[in-house]
């Protein structure tokens, strides 16, 4: 840029940065222009001299006799605050820097505060503050950094450092590798997955860890059911027998556990005196009965289930009602509700009475079920134990309606459904043994429905069935038994004496024991229900004749009694009339749940299902047993009854059963899981079998709010202890969210092992320290006698010596501070008087260390260290003042030449005016053709010569004076290494502990 020079002298040139330019309004804006109007340093470039037209002579004299010069130089500015500050202050070393605001910092404002990164740092506007926005850390973190890629993404820079309570993220909103958040949501915990057992280590939401194939638990820590011998391939299935198992095995051998009626290792054969292998059966196979005679059976071929029933589709099918004194009453049959009915006039109970078709002999009805549907006019019901009663053979069994599983009458049409065995499961009163049951069975006289439960109340019975089995094609009734006989018995069930055997005792009847016939030699066959012999020659014993089943012996014939007085197996009736009405045979109906192989299924006069498989139950093994849960008429059997299995521990009562739809244990009070077997998270001691009680977990203490399940232990951080993780360790202190820290107290020097809240120990007399692991002054530490041991009196004068040096030291530590960091100008002779008094100052307490070095080896070592720091910061001075020196002498000479210059140049100067004198009094002619020089040319080669030499003497003078300034440079960089050198000195004094 040129301007305007004139005045020649006492001009004044100004310039701004900003005015007259079209950009400036778009200041704010113009990072460019902003970088223009900043300056750190301003140089001022004079190129051009206006030398009035003697550039046309093109003399270089003339011309060297011109020049300029500056004589003031002033700059005015502001402090640049990029708009985040209104004002400046001096800092603490009296530099004007801004007042930031807009949670910025630096001296010009030009960075956000730390935390303060969300977005990119701006230069405020008069639009728009730009202010430094906090990140978001959630709480977690109080440090972040900017993360251009982040908020080129996001529209957020702000990117978290540390992040506390193991999460992770650019806002701390996750959790670290492995670890989930607990259910607060305020930390993360550690996922805890096992290597082995687990896929990965990382666990989901609810800290569950993805187990590897056959592996269970929260952390994949144990085989599933079913499951044994944990590896890195996970857990290998039981090899179980699904009919005789509970599908589960030993854990480390695969020994699977079985049913109580079932052995092997795959638990996949009956024990001795059992048979049936039944994945519906819960012991897992049946008793042999066999009269009692065998232990040895097996199923029998070529029954099917049959079911006896009535369903008063045309009459009362000869049902009859019965009162308290046992006189009989008619019932009240209801062809439009096809169903019978009782009604009484008083409180005393009348029952139903069944039929000769469901009496006699319905041993194969055994472990089968009857069943019925019922309903009052009104829920009034009061019940009774005997709601359902059973008599023959001189026994007599009853069970109330609500047994079993069924659910109290009401004025709705219900079925109940009670299964005929002897096992605890169902409450038969009084409790009899199975061949009790088995003997009642045989001959069954009554069987008796209570029908009315207040007065003037009725009671409507429909739809009874008994299930048995018979001999036929149908569904396999498998509960039927083939005996294997020991010699003198046979029949499917032993249930006979073999020829030359009678009964021990007749009364008795099956279950009698067999003997050999005592004929005297006179023959080799008896009866064998009386013991008279049977003669085998010619003649016919006509008093008695000898029936084996359904042969008769007649002499030497043997005949075959035909009557087909029963259905066939798999079917149910009546069909010569035997007990009541004649009724066909018809296919029993067990909803698919029998096995169709087995004999015996369903009665073959009523039509109950007497064999249900797959944990089924009731007259049609239409329901699950009790127990048990699912869909009793799915097609799938592994979809139908499961066990309940629920934990004796966790459930209500110690109930086995559960909800048949959904199998959910009735579980105790923060008991978790279907079958009740595991506490709520943060519960434990589910074996008091009251519920599980709350952890308690101390939230500080704890590293989650989970705790042993047996004894209540939390998991503590380092160092806390408790059963609640609510205090320290002993020997440690700092409670917090990390854990107790260590007292690391010295065993010596301390009272105990203890430490207090901060941290510091209580030491013994004469020791001190955080640790008590330093004698005290004045106090020495002698091995041969334990503590430290006061010094003797005269060491006192020593201490009070040390305490005045320390006081020097402090001193001399303040005046060596003060050498350089004041904000006055030093000049170089104050400078040194200040480093000598330091001198003198170090010198005298030199000497006084000198005389008590024996007292203080160490302060001696100190002072001298001082001493070389202060004499290597002397010799620097002088090294100063020598160059100041010489850059002082050499700018003598510089100013010398220059005013040599000046002189040479007012010569000239009167030179050029004698000149420009006598060339306006010269006329000036042409040169002639002899080509000698004219004044003008001899005043132009004066004027060249005149010019060279003032250049030449410029240049000296130029030369001289870059000379000077790198002199001056090299003494102000001499300077500030001395002032470095002595910043060193006074951290060394510092660190030396003075």
């Amino acid at each position: 840029m040129s301007f305007d020079i004139s005045p020649l002298t006492g001009g004044n040139v100004a310039f701004s940065t900003l005015e007259g330019r079209p950009s400036a309004y778009n200041f704010d804006y113009s990072p460019v222009l902003q970088d223009w109007v900043t300056a750190t340093d301003i140089r001022v470039t004079l190129n051009r001299l206006n030398t009035f037209g003697d550039e046309v002579f093109n003399d270089p004299k003339v011309l060297k006799s011109y020049y300029y010069a500056i004589s003031d130089f002033a700059v005015g500015g502001r402090c640049k605050c990029n708009g985040h500050a209104s004002e400046c202050v001096k800092n603490s070393g009296g530099r004007l820097v801004c007042n930031c605001k807009h949670n910025t910092e630096g001296d010009d404002c030009n960075v956000c505060k730390p935390f303060y990164n969300d977005r990119p740092w701006r230069r405020a506007t008069a639009d728009n503050a730009n202010e430094c926005l906090p990140c978001d850390c959630n709480g977690k973190s109080s440090e972040c950094y900017f993360d251009a890629e982040l908020y080129r993404a996001t529209g957020h820079g702000g990117h978290c450092r540390n992040c506390a309570d193991n999460t992770d993220g650019p806002n701390c909103e996750r959790c670290l590798d492995n670890y989930y958040r607990d259910q607060s949501g305020s930390r993360c915990l550690p996922c805890g997955c096992n290597t082995v057992g687990s896929e990965s280590p990382q666990c989901d939401s609810r800290g569950m860890c993805a187990c590897k194939p056959g592996v269970t638990g929260e952390k994949c820590d144990r085989c599933q059911p079913g499951y044994h011998s944990l590896t890195e391939a996970g857990c290998r299935p039981c090899s179980c027998s699904p009919s005789g198992s509970t599908q589960e095995c030993d854990v480390n051998t695969g020994q699977c556990r079985c049913k109580d009626h079932v052995e092997g290792f795959s638990c996949d054969r009956c024990k001795l005196g059992y048979f049936n292998l039944d994945p519906s059966n819960p012991q897992g196979c049946t008793p042999c009965f066999c009269f009692q005679h065998s232990s040895v059976c097996d199923s029998a071929d070529g029954f099917s289930v049959h079911t006896i029933s009535s369903s008063f589709y045309r009459d009362d099918e000869q049902w009859s009602g019965q009162q308290r004194d046992g006189s009989s009453v008619p019932v009240q049959w209801s062809p439009s509700g096809q169903e019978i009915s009782l009604v009484s006039d008083d409180y005393f109970p009348m029952y139903f009475v069944a039929p000769e078709k469901f009496l006699g002999n319905q041993m194969l009805s055994f472990g089968q079920n009857l069943s019925l549907s019922f309903r009052v006019d009104r829920r009034d019901t009061r019940l009774s134990a005997e709601d359902l009663v059973l008599e023959g053979a001189n026994l007599r069994v009853a069970v109330p309606l609500i047994a079993q599983g069924n659910a109290y009458p009401n004025e709705n049409m219900q079925t109940y459904v009670f299964r005929l065995h002897d096992s605890a499961d169902y409450p038969w009163r009084p409790p009899i043994s199975q061949s009790d049951f088995q003997k009642l069975l045989h001959n069954l006289t009554a069987i008796k429905i209570r029908g009315t439960y207040s007065e003037r109340s009725a009671g409507y019975l429909d739809d009874v069935s008994l299930v048995t089995a018979r001999r036929g094609p149908g569904v396999p009734a498998r509960w039927v038994e083939q005996c294997t006989c020991p010699q003198g018995y046979q029949g499917q069930h032993c249930e006979q004496c073999t020829l030359g055997y009678r009964r021990a005792r007749p009364e008795l009847r099956a279950f009698s024991p067999c003997e050999p016939c005592n004929c005297n030699g006179h023959s080799d066959a008896c009866n064998p229900d009386t013991g008279n012999t049977v003669h085998t020659g010619n003649t016919v014993h006509t008093g008695n004749t000898a029936h084996t089943g359904n042969t008769a012996h007649t002499g030497n014939t043997l005949r075959l009694c035909k009557r087909c007085e029963l259905c066939d197996d798999g079917f149910f009736g009546d069909p010569l009339g035997q007990n009541g009405p004649v009724r066909a045979c018809r296919a029993c109906k067990c909803s698919d749940n029998i096995d169709p192989n087995a004999v015996g299924n369903c009665n073959r006069e009523t039509g109950e299902c007497l064999k249900c498989i797959y944990n089924t139950n009731g007259f049609f093994c239409d329901r699950c047993k009790e127990g048990f849960y699912g869909n009793a008429l799915a097609a799938n059997p592994a979809d139908k009854c499961k066990p309940c299995a629920c934990s004796p521990f966790g459930t209500v009562d110690q109930q086995t059963s559960c909800s048949q739809v959904t199998g959910q244990c009735p579980c105790l009070p923060n008991v978790a899981e279907r079958d009740c077997s595991a506490c709520e998270p943060g519960f434990f001691n589910l074996q008091s079998r009251k519920g599980c009680e709350r952890c308690n977990c101390n939230p500080i203490g704890s590293t989650n709010g989970q705790c042993d399940i047996t004894t209540g232990q939390c998991e503590c951080q380092p160092g806390v202890t408790g059963l609640h993780c609510e205090r320290c360790e002993v020997n440690f202190f700092g409670f917090s969210s990390s854990g107790c820290k260590p007292c690391d107290c010295d065993p010596e020097g301390s009272q105990s092992g203890q430490c207090k809240e901060d941290g510091r120990c209580e030491c013994r007399p004469g020791f001190v320290g955080a640790r008590c692991d330093m004698c005290e002054e004045n106090y020495f530490y002698n091995r041969s006698v334990p503590g430290c041991q006061q010094c003797p009196s005269c060491y006192s004068l020593v201490r009070d010596k040390v305490n005045q040096q320390r006081q020097k030291l402090h001193d001399l530590q303040t005046l060596i501070d003060n050498l350089g960091s004041g904000q006055d100008t030093v000049s170089d002779k104050a400078f040194e008087d200040r480093l000598k008094e330091a001198e003198r100052a170090i010198m005298e307490l030199l000497e006084e260390a000198q005389t008590s070095k024996d007292v203080d080896r160490g302060l001696l070592d100190r002072l001298n260290s001082i001493n070389n720091t202060l004499t290597t910061q002397w010799n620097r001075l002088q090294n100063i003042r020598n160059t100041v020196d010489d850059t002082g002498a050499q700018a003598d000479r510089a100013r010398n030449r220059v005013r040599d210059a000046e002189n040479l140049i007012d010569r000239a100067r009167q030179e050029l005016d004698k000149a420009k004198d006598a060339v306006s009094k010269v006329d000036i002619k042409p040169p002639g053709g002899t080509g000698e020089p004219n004044n003008m040319t001899l005043l132009a080669e004066e004027a060249r010569r005149l010019a060279d030499k003032h250049k030449m003497d410029a240049d000296q003078i130029e030369k001289i004076a870059k000379d000077a300034n790198d002199t001056s440079t090299k003494a102000y960089n001499l300077l500030l290494k001395t002032l470095d050198g002595e910043s060193r000195t006074r951290c060394s004094l510092a660190c030396s502990g003075f």
